[in-house]
């Protein structure tokens, strides 16, 4: 099985790649929609909704950074140097759904702390 670790990588580099573009984006809508609210073109009220692209960005970005697709722990696949498959060990299974759900985890708790930043902050 090529270069899949349970719980640990399940990605290739060509994968890591495409979601640390879509974490780029996120952070650049974040970024955006930050300053759009800042200086008025929308209201401040809906700052709030600044934690969606915070979230998909940190999720994103740590699934880069981690070579692990939280998706594909879910399905139980793997995707890691244009080799794909099915993880069938049950203990490999839970390791990596346990990796996702800290990769989400993860996401979720910087994302509110930077919306909680960006909110004091303006």
């Amino acid at each position: 099985m090529s270069d899949y670790r349970p719980g640990h990588c399940n990605i290739g580099p060509q994968e890591r790649r495409k979601r640390a573009l879509v974490a780029a984006g996120a952070f650049l809508a974040a970024a955006l929609y930050t300053a759009a609210c800042a200086v008025g073109l929308l209201p401040e009220a809906l700052l709030v909704a600044v934690f969606l692209p915070l979230g998909v960005g940190f999720e994103w970005g740590l699934q880069a950074y981690d070579a692990f697709c939280v998706r594909l722990a879910v399905l139980g696949r793997y995707s890691v140097d244009g080799e794909t498959g099915t993880v069938e060990d049950p203990e490999n299974r839970h390791a990596d759904q346990l990796e996702a759900t800290k990769i989400t985890a993860a996401a979720i708790v910087l994302a509110a702390l930077v919306t909680a930043g960006i909110l004091l902050t303006v």
